[in-house]
């Protein structure tokens, strides 16, 4: 919580008035962990604090995601487990938001007698005034209605007091893409840019607090400004956001190759703050089921950006996504991927098995790729990639990297395909290279977990790990 959420907290204790305890469970993209930061400084206006022991919570909100089925299920399950606090205490307020709220709505609180709130992604400013009607007049509703792209506003970013070096900042919202297989339209609405003026302004306030990288965030983020003709685009707005004195690392995610502009693969090249990693998801090595998810570009198309950003920047590393088990695919289909992903030999993906989602075109197609055979074509993916992955990791064993440390380091790293274990011995000090890779460094000196966060070291890389490694500080460079 930011120090001025604190300071209204403190004023409302001495008027009389006890502050509230929210906790907010976070499903999903980073795109929802910026909504939950947002969620809990709306709530922190009036006079709610964020705890993270649930059973002492006035207020449970579950912020989800809706692009996969099983976390629908999840959301039910845990909503389940939730019966008995309510039963317990009948003033806590149960929320749902998010993607699954907005895909779902009311049915959700035909399903979940006990559940008093759903909202969508665009009610974030609107929760406070929600969750008090629900509390003072026990109104049971579903909050799901776009606002209007000309009258949307972007919830405030107020300034961070957790002492945090990294921070998102969300550039714009929603997709006019409308893939087959998303249902990203139909949750988050059409493409609404931020104005560049806010974003710097956001930035500018991160960095003043201590922030030192920023990733840029939207759900198709190299369309910005198409929507607004007197905007700057997405390059353009890199650099900007790159020329703020103080930042010293920016990124961005995600991306979707036909908005990937020359400008944009230049900016790799020519924005020394623009850091060398770069997810461009492709699903697909299959023509024939690019079209079928609608998608806009070809594998051809897709290739020349590719090769465009590896003789200007080739020390860029690359991510993507795959569905496998798309409807129609065929094993000479699922072949040309396992080819596709031999030819970028990319440092890292996420694959997913295709699940139809409701309210999508591909829903409407038979789900004909049977379930034995997704899960087979899933492992083919993720081992050619393990392969991959670790030689392309295993360069990096010895070498010297530049990490920016972030905070202590937790039980299990970030990587998209496997978790890291906690390190046995003195506790570590984590952060990531350029490369977007992982480090963990021992902290030796009592005050390392104090004073090593938000500051650039030297360090050697001693041991490498499936997706992440461990390695010694060698001295500091900023």
């Amino acid at each position: 919580m930011t120090l001025s959420l604190v300071r209204k907290t403190q004023e409302a204790e001495l008027q009389g008035q006890l502050a509230r305890r929210v906790y907010i469970e976070t499903m999903g993209c980073q795109m929802n962990v910026y909504d939950s930061e947002r969620m809990a400084e709306a709530l922190g206006r009036h006079a709610y604090v964020t705890t993270t022991d649930i059973e002492r919570a006035d207020l449970i909100v579950i912020n989800t995601c809706s692009i996969r089925d099983r976390v629908e299920h999840k959301v039910l399950s845990m909503l389940g487990s939730l019966r008995k606090l309510k039963d317990h205490n009948p003033d806590l307020v149960l929320c749902v938001a998010g993607c699954v709220a907005q895909q779902v709505g009311q049915g959700l609180l035909a399903r979940v007698p006990h559940l008093d709130l759903v909202i969508g992604p665009d009610q974030i400013a609107s929760l406070p005034d929600l969750v008090a009607g629900a509390r003072d007049r026990q109104q049971r509703q579903a909050a799901t209605e776009f606002v209007h792209r000309k009258d949307y506003a972007f919830p405030e970013l107020l300034a961070p007091d957790d002492g945090r070096a990294t921070s998102f900042v969300t550039v714009m919202k929603g997709c006019n893409k409308v893939c087959s297989f998303c249902i990203v339209p139909f949750t988050r609405g059409r493409e609404v840019s931020k104005p560049s003026q806010q974003v710097l302004d956001e930035v500018r306030l991160l960095v003043q607090h201590g922030v030192r990288e920023v990733t840029l965030l939207g759900q198709n983020v190299n369309s910005y400004g198409k929507d607004r003709k007197e905007e700057l685009d997405f390059a353009q707005l890199l650099r900007q956001v790159a020329a703020i004195d103080g930042l010293w690392r920016v990124r961005f995610t995600t991306s979707h190759p036909v908005d990937c502009t020359d400008a944009l693969v230049e900016a790799f090249a020519r924005v020394p703050k623009l850091m060398p990693f770069f997810h461009l998801p492709i699903q697909s090595g299959s023509e024939a089921v690019l079209r079928g998810m609608r998608r806009a570009h070809g594998v051809d198309d897709y290739l020349q950006k590719i090769e465009k950003l590896r003789a200007l920047a080739p020390h860029v590393a690359l991510s993507t996504d795959i569905i496998v088990g798309f409807p129609g695919e065929t094993d000479a289909d699922f072949q040309l991927t396992l080819d596709l992903l031999a030819r970028v030999r990319y440092t890292s993906l996420y694959a997913f098995m295709y699940s139809a989602r409701p309210g999508t075109t591909a829903a409407q197609l038979p789900d004909d790729v049977p379930l034995a055979v997704k899960k087979a074509r899933l492992a083919q993916v993720l081992a050619l990639q393990d392969q991959m992955s670790q030689a392309w990791l295993a360069g990096f064993q010895d070498q010297e990297v530049e990490v920016l440390f972030e905070g202590r380091s937790r039980a299990g790293d970030s990587g998209p395909n496997s978790l890291l274990g906690q390190l046995d011995g003195p506790p570590q000090v984590t952060g990531r290279t350029p490369q977007n890779v992982p480090v963990n460094v021992a902290a030796t000196d009592p005050e390392a977990l104090a004073t090593w966060p938000g500051r650039l070291g030297r360090v050697r890389i001693d041991r490498v790990h499936p997706h992440s490694f461990s390695g010694t500080l060698l001295g500091f460079v900023a």
